[in-house]
């Protein structure tokens, strides 16, 4: 039966009757060929990994001289053996790398200039990922001396620290995971050891700093979790609204590193009280807290100021929509609060918006649309009014010109149905919709858009056919569904000067584009039906006012 020394040599194929040291020099140029993927390698790293674990070939590594080169080797295999590396070779020589790496790292990234250095490093995210492994497994078996853990593993910590924010700037997703990964486990690795044998100044010491490291992480990779909390959220509140799910591919291991994150608090004892975050790490902690953290609309006040600061700087995006879905969903906790406060509103309203129109996702233009729906539904109609006259009107966003229409629609839609409709409590169920938003939506934006010379192109590019389409659809559902005429809606004059100023002006326009094309654009035919279908509404009024037949939304 072979001895577990020859079993080694056998599966890297080394010849027999190696000494100890010809095997680990040997193991070493293998671990370099096979890094280096040269043809001439006899065996692949992982080959290598196998061999050593299952024929205990731990004590041939040679930690200072094959660590260097698998540091920047960002296969799954060499990060094997880095972490078998850092749990068996030599504690001590496990730290002359790292502090040698560590070194090299702030050369490069020149952290006390806040620039980045330029010299001929390679892949230096994968190679402080590989540093904090051997931190997490080296720094527990040190011995302590004289010194206390605080002592040793302190500036340890803090070099970490100062490497992740400009790390992070060029992490890949794959990469920030896995640097949100091992900063955990380093975390729950060196909170016990140091509990130990530190005295209690020293023990409070370091829990600071491990808990100012992952917060560090936490806020600097927060891009690559994509846990999409917020979509999923969304789908399981408005399932009718979902054609094709918006799930990230993966979301599901930015969730598992997000428990990892989870059990580092944990083990620190030092999670964040709830639901009341001090910071953008309290925040992303919360949003991914398990169980789930109740809330209400009450708690909005307190996260208000984090929660618009995230999205205006677009900084945990996934989480802070998540929060606020949260916050405003059907299902938030019951509380005293039935009202948005106005500052709070306008402030959330005004970014929502941003998003809403400019996001490059569809699918996340219509959450930020359904989130500014959801925030206009718990404000003071004074307050709604307000700001949709704001968002219709907003040059500078003509995407949420169109958009806001539709929240216009809602509003009014909600306004008719109820059974309180006086003017002061309802403005959308009085003389004061017109009076506010008829000089919007019945006007053309720029006033000579119908009478302009316009190319096929610019109309199949413009906004604002979208925008009179939408118009169109309001006017007409308001016309059917006003039946007691709250609005003014039906009233003689009014209909006559909506006719004057917008519908004839339109069905000149649409006389002259639709009849000289061969192939009509369909947003032009379009505007053709809801005009034809506006005119009969009007109609029915004007020959019987009190006609309902075929009224309906």
């Amino acid at each position: 039966m072979k001895s577990s020394g020859e079993s080694l040599l056998a599966a890297l194929q080394l010849p027999t009757g190696l000494d100890d040291e010809e095997l680990s020099r040997a193991i070493s140029d293998l671990v370099s060929l096979a890094v280096t993927g040269v043809q001439s390698a006899r065996v692949t790293l992982q080959e290598l990994v196998d061999a050593i674990r299952e024929y205990e070939g731990t004590e041939y590594l040679e930690p200072l001289t094959i660590l260097p080169i698998l540091l920047p080797c960002s296969s799954d295999h060499a990060q094997v053996l880095i972490r078998v590396c850092g749990l068996s070779s030599s504690a001590k020589e496990i730290m002359i790398v790292i502090q040698e790496g560590i070194e090299e790292l702030q050369w490069y990234y020149h952290v006390d200039d806040g620039e980045a250095q330029e010299k001929p490093i390679t892949a230096p995210v994968q190679r402080l990922i590989g540093l904090t492994v051997l931190c997490t497994t080296a720094i527990p078996r040190l011995k302590l001396g004289k010194r206390t853990p605080f002592q040793l593993a302190g500036p340890i910590v803090l070099d970490i620290h100062s490497l992740v924010p400009p790390a992070a700037q060029e992490a890949t997703q794959h990469e920030g995971r896995l640097l949100l990964r091992e900063v955990a486990r380093l975390v729950i690795a060196l909170q016990p050891w140091i509990s130990a044998s530190a005295s209690q100044d020293d023990l409070g010491q370091m829990k600071k700093s491990l808990r100012d490291l992952l917060d560090t992480t936490v806020v600097a990779c927060v891009s690559s979790i994509q846990a999409s909390l917020s979509v999923r959220e969304f789908e399981r509140l408005f399932p009718r609204l979902i054609v094709k799910s918006a799930l990230q591919k993966g979301w599901e291991d930015g969730q598992r590193v997000m428990t990892e994150i989870q059990d580092a608090l944990t083990i620190l004892g030092t999670l964040p009280e709830p639901p009341e975050p001090k910071s953008t790490s309290d925040l992303i902690y919360l949003a991914h807290a398990e169980p789930v953290v109740p809330l209400s609309l009450a708690n909005l006040t307190q996260l208000h100021p984090l929660l618009v600061n995230s999205l205006q700087r677009n900084v945990a995006t996934d989480e802070t929509l998540f929060l606020l879905l949260r916050l405003l969903g059907p299902e938030s906790s019951h509380s005293d609060a039935t009202e948005i406060p106005p500052d709070i509103a306008e402030s959330l309203c005004s970014v929502l918006s941003v998003l809403a129109s400019t996001h490059l996702d569809p699918f996340m233009r219509h959450l930020n649309l359904r989130l500014l729906s959801m925030v206009l539904s718990k404000v003071h109609q004074a307050v709604r009014l307000d700001v949709l006259l704001k968002l219709t009107t907003d040059e500078e966003l003509p995407q949420m010109r169109c958009a806001a229409v539709g929240l216009l629609k809602e509003a009014t839609l909600s306004a008719l149905s109820s059974p309180d409709r006086s003017t002061e409590r309802n403005p959308f169920a009085s003389s004061t919709l017109l009076r506010a938003f008829g000089p919007v939506l019945f006007r053309t934006s720029p006033p000579d858009f119908l009478i302009l010379s316009h190319t096929r192109e610019e109309l199949e590019r413009s906004v604002e056919l979208l925008r009179i389409n939408d118009c169109l659809s309001f006017y007409y559902v308001l016309l059917l569904r006003d039946r007691e005429n709250t609005t003014g809606v039906r009233d003689p004059d009014n209909i006559v000067s909506v006719e004057r100023s917008f519908l004839r002006p339109l069905q000149r326009f649409l006389d002259q584009w639709v009849g000289m094309q061969e192939e009509p654009l369909v947003s032009l035919l379009s505007l053709q039906v809801n005009l034809e279908r506006v005119d009969a509404a009007v109609a029915v009024i004007k020959g019987n006012p009190k006609n309902d037949k075929n009224e309906g939304a």
